[in-house]
C-alpha cells in the first residue's frame, strides 16, 4: 500500500539506509534476510536457506523442563508467536549446558553468558556455557522465529555463536515520583531479559517501607516481601535487581519529614550533613533495610549523585574549611566508609565517581569500588587514576534528562533550548566502542539511564534502554539506524518498522509543546536553596506557561481588544497547522497499530495518550488564535453599532474557550486512566496514611511541582483559561445587561 504524507517521507530515509544494495555494507546478515535480534550477535555464519517449524516440533530439555530456559521456550513461543509445541513430530528444539560450548572469550563473567545456536532441518540446538547463556540463547530463538505464510514458523539455517562484549548491563529505573504496580515490573523484568539485559539500577527512593524507619516509606510503598518476590524473579531471570539508594544528596524524600529536619545539611532538605553521626546511621539503616529486601544480590549502589554541598553543614566546618578541596575530601571519607560497610555484609559497591571529587582524590578511593559512570569525554588522567585502584566502570549513557513527555530518540533541525536536537541513540552507539582500550581494563559494563524528573512514563524508555544494551553486548554493530529498525521488530513484532515515523512524531510534537511555553519565574514558589553552581546560585524555580489572549474591557463606550496573542506567539502560530495535521496522522496511525501490533499493545496506548496530549495543545493554540481574532472583531462591529453582532462574537469565544476546557477534561481523564493500568495512583493516601509532600529545597523537578499525575498539566493550567473565561462571561453579563440586549446569543449566565 502506498504512503503518503510524513510516513512517506520518514519511511524511505530509513529504507535508504539499512536497505541499500549493498547489504553487507550497511545491514547485517541477518537483517539481509529480514530477521531481527536484539542485541546482534557476535558470530553468524548462514547457510542462505531457511527451516520450518511447526507444532509437531518438541522440546528436549537435558537440562530439566523446570530450568528456566524450557520454560521461557514454552511460554515465549505461545505468548509471542501463538506456537505450542505438542511434540507428535520429528523435530525437535534441544537445551543443554556445556561449559565447553563457547570458547572465544576466557573470563567468566563473560563465558557465562555465551552460548551457540544451531538451526537445521529438523533440529534446533541450543547450548549455553552455563545457565544463563542457555537462557540467552532461548531468547534469541524466540525473537528469530517468524510466521509463514503456510501456518508454520521459520528460522534462518546456520549458526549464531555469541557472547557479550561486557558483563553488566544496567537499565535504570527511576521511580523518585511513581510508582509501578508489582505486575508491570515483573513484565519489565521479563522484557529487560528478552533483551539481555541483567542488571536494574532500581531508585527506589521512598517506595520502599524500610521497616527501621517507617515514616520514609510512602503510603503503600513496598513492602519487605514484595521486594523479596520481585528480587527472587529478577535473579531467576538472570537479572541483579540492585538497590540504588539516593545519599548523601538527593534526600528530600528524607530529610522532608520533621523527624529528620536536624539532619539537614545547612538547613536545606536537599543534602544530608555528611559529618553527622546520627545521619551516617540513618542512611546505613536505609541500606541495611534494602540489603535484607534483596537477597542474592551481589551488588549496591549507593548514588553520591549530585553532591554538590558536601562538608558545608556546621558539624563539617568545625573539622575544617568549606573549600573546593575539602569538599573533595568530605566526599571521598564517606564512599571509603560506605565501601568497608558494604564489604562487611558481601555486597560490591557502585556510586557516580562524579563531582566534586577532584582528580588529585581518585587515588584515596577504595580498591574494588565500581564506578557507575564514565565516559569518552573523561581525561586520560583519570581513567589511570581509576585503573591504579583496581576501579571498573560502567559506561554511562542517558536517555532522558529533562524532556517533557518523550525523550529526543532523533536528531533534527528542531530546537531543543535553542541547539537543533542531537538523537540520544547517537552516543551509545559510540560510546562503547570509543572506552574499550583506553583503560588497563575493559568497562565493566553499561548503564542505561532513564531520569524520572520530568516523569515521563517508563513505557517511552524502552528504545533508549534496548541501544544502549545492544551497545554493551556487541560494542561495533549493527548500525544506529538498524538497531532502531531492529527494535521495532523485535518489540511489536515483525512488520512494525513504521513505528519509526511514529516515534519521531511524538518526539517532535513533544518538543513543539514544550518550546512554544513561556518561561517565567515562579513567583508563587520558595526559592531554591541554590544549584550546581553553589549556594544562592540560580535560585529561582521556572513556570512553564503562554500568555492568553487579552481579555476585552469598555473605554469611552468602546469595546478594546489587541491581537497581543498573534504577535506574541506568531512563529508558533504558523507552525501550529502543520503540526496539528501530523498529530492527526499520527493519533489514526497510533490507533491501526492497537490492532496490528503482536507484541506490547499496552505501550502503544501510552504512546496514544501522550499523542492526544499533544494534539490538545496544538488545538488549543489554534483555538485561542480564533479566539483572540472574534474579540477584535467584536471590537470594529462595535464601531459599527451592530451590538448584537459583538454579542455574538463575545459569546462565540466564550465557547470556544469552554470546548478547550471540556477537550482537555477528556484527554486527561483517558491519559490518567491509562497511565494507571501500570502505575499506582501518584501521592496516593492509604491505610490511614497521606502523602507528604514537600518541594526539594535544591531540585525543581517537574514531575515533583504536584502529588498528583497532574503534574502534567499544570502548564496548561498556569495560563488560567478557567479564570479568563469566568472573566469574559462578567463582561458579557455586563456589556448585555449597559445595553438591555436579550434574546438569541445571551447564553451566559451567574454561576
Amino acid at each position: 500500500m502506498k504512503k503518503t504524507g510524513w510516513f512517506a517521507a520518514a519511511w524511505l530515509v530509513l529504507f535508504t539506509l539499512v536497505s541499500s544494495p549493498a547489504a553487507g555494507d550497511f545491514a547485517t546478515g541477518l537483517r539481509s534476510m529480514g530477521y531481527s535480534l536484539v542485541p546482534a550477535p557476535q558470530e553468524v555464519s548462514l547457510e542462505g536457506g531457511e527451516i520450518t517449524v511447526d507444532r509437531s516440533w518438541s522440546v528436549v530439555a537435558e537440562v530439566g523442563d523446570s530450568h528456566i530456559a524450557a520454560r521461557r521456550l514454552r511460554s515465549g513461543a505461545a505468548e509471542l508467536h501463538g506456537l505450542v509445541f505438542n511434540g507428535t513430530g520429528q523435530g525437535r528444539i534441544v537445551l543443554r549446558v556445556d561449559p565447553s560450548t563457547v570458547k572465544e572469550t576466557a573470563d567468566p563473567g563473560l563465558s557465562s553468558q555465551a552460548y551457540r545456536l544451531v538451526v537445521a532441518p529438523g533440529e534446533v540446538v541450543i547450548s549455553g556455557n552455563a545457565d544463563a547463556g542457555l537462557f540467552y540463547g532461548v531468547q534469541s530463538l524466540l525473537q528469530l522465529l517468524h510466521a509463514d505464510r503456510a501456518g508454520g514458523w521459520r528460522l534462518p539455517a546456520g549458526t549464531i555463536t555469541d557472547w557479550p562484549a561486557l558483563q553488566l548491563r544496567f537499565i535504570h529505573w527511576d521511580t523518585k515520583h511513581h510508582q509501578d504496580r508489582p505486575e508491570t515490573l515483573k513484565r519489565y523484568l521479563d522484557q529487560a531479559a528478552f533483551f539481555k539485559a541483567n542488571a536494574i539500577g532500581f531508585e527506589v527512593e521512598d517506595k520502599y517501607e524500610y521497616p527501621r524507619h517507617p515514616v520514609i516509606g510512602a503510603p503503600g510503598a513496598f513492602t519487605k516481601a514484595e521486594m523479596q518476590e520481585l528480587t527472587a524473579y529478577a535473579l531467576e531471570r538472570f537479572i541483579q535487581l540492585v538497590p540504588q539508594v539516593q545519599s548523601p544528596a538527593h534526600m528530600a524524600y528524607v530529610l522532608k519529614h520533621p523527624e529528620f529536619a536536624h539532619l539537614r545539611s545547612d538547613g536545606s532538605n536537599y543534602h544530608a550533613c555528611m559529618c553527622d553521626e546520627e545521619a551516617i546511621r540513618l542512611i546505613q539503616d536505609m541500606y541495611q533495610d534494602m540489603i535484607e529486601a534483596t537477597p542474592g544480590v551481589e551488588y549496591f549502589h549507593v548514588s553520591t549523585d549530585e553532591v554538590y554541598f558536601a562538608g558545608i553543614c556546621r558539624k563539617c566546618r568545625k573539622k575544617r574549611p568549606y573549600n573546593e578541596v575539602n569538599r573533595s575530601l568530605t566526599w571521598v571519607e564517606y564512599v571509603v566508609r560506605m565501601h568497608a560497610w558494604l564489604e562487611e555484609r558481601n555486597r560490591r559497591m557502585l556510586c557516580w565517581v562524579e563531582y566534586p571529587l577532584l582528580t588529585e582524590h581518585l587515588k584515596l578511593l577504595p580498591r574494588g569500588l565500581i564506578n557507575g559512570v564514565i565516559f569518552p569525554g573523561r581525561s586520560d588522567e583519570w581513567i589511570r587514576e581509576l585503573d591504579k585502584r583496581d576501579i571498573r566502570s560502567l559506561v554511562y549513557n542517558s536517555q532522558q534528562g529533562s524532556e517533557l513527555l518523550f525523550p529526543n530518540y532523533f536528531s533534527g533541525e528542531q530546537l531543543y533550548r535553542g541547539s537543533p536536537i542531537r538523537s540520544r541513540l547517537e552516543e551509545p552507539a559510540q560510546s562503547v566502542s570509543r572506552m574499550l582500550g583506553r583503560g588497563a581494563a575493559p568497562p565493566l559494563g553499561t548503564y542505561a539511564a532513564a531520569w524520572d524528573d520530568s516523569g515521563l512514563h517508563d513505557e517511552v524508555f524502552w528504545l533508549g534502554w534496548a541501544t544502549v544494551t545492544q551497545y554493551g553486548w556487541t560494542p561495533d554493530k549493527p548500525r544506529v539506524e538498524q538497531s532502531v529498525a531492529d527494535f521495532m521488530d523485535v518489540f511489536y513484532g515483525p512488520g512494525n518498522r513504521d513505528m519509526v515515523e511514529i516515534y519521531r512524531a511524538l518526539m517532535e510534537g513533544a518538543r513543539f509543546y514544550e518550546g512554544s511555553l513561556d518561561r517565567v519565574p515562579a513567583t508563587r514558589l520558595k526559592a531554591t536553596y541554590g544549584s550546581w553552581a553553589g549556594k544562592g546560585r540560580d535560585t529561582t524555580r521556572i513556570d512553564l506557561t503562554l500568555e492568553p489572549p487579552a481579555l476585552p474591557f469598555n473605554y469611552d463606550y468602546t469595546l478594546v481588544a489587541g491581537d497581543n496573542f498573534s504577535r506574541r506567539y506568531r512563529e508558533i502560530l504558523q507552525a501550529a497547522p502543520a503540526m496539528d495535521l501530523k498529530l492527526d496522522q499520527l493519533i489514526f496511525a497510533l490507533q491501526g497499530k492497537l490492532g496490528s501490533v503482536s507484541c506490547n499493545r499496552y505501550n502503544v496506548e501510552v504512546l496514544l495518550s501522550i499523542a492526544y496530549f499533544e494534539k490538545h495543545f496544538t488545538g488549543m493554540l489554534l483555538a485561542l488564535e480564533r479566539v483572540e481574532q472574534l474579540l477584535v472583531q467584536a471590537s470594529k462591529t462595535l464601531d459599527q453599532g451592530k451590538e448584537q453582532e459583538v454579542l455574538s462574537f463575545l459569546n462565540q469565544a466564550h465557547g470556544i474557550v469552554g470546548g478547550i476546557l471540556e477537550d482537555r477534561s477528556r484527554m486527561w481523564r483517558d491519559l490518567k486512566n491509562v497511565w494507571e493500568k501500570s502505575r499506582y495512583p501518584k501521592g496516593r493516601s492509604l491505610g490511614g496514611r497521606d502523602f507528604v509532600h514537600v518541594l526539594d529545597d535544591l531540585k525543581d523537578h517537574r514531575a515533583d511541582r504536584r502529588p498528583g499525575l497532574d503534574y502534567l498539566l499544570e502548564p496548561l493550567e498556569n495560563i488560567g483559561l478557567e479564570q479568563w473565561n469566568d472573566r469574559l462571561a462578567g463582561y458579557i453579563r455586563s456589556y448585555s445587561a449597559g445595553r438591555r440586549l436579550e434574546g438569541e446569543g445571551t447564553y451566559v449566565e451567574e454561576p
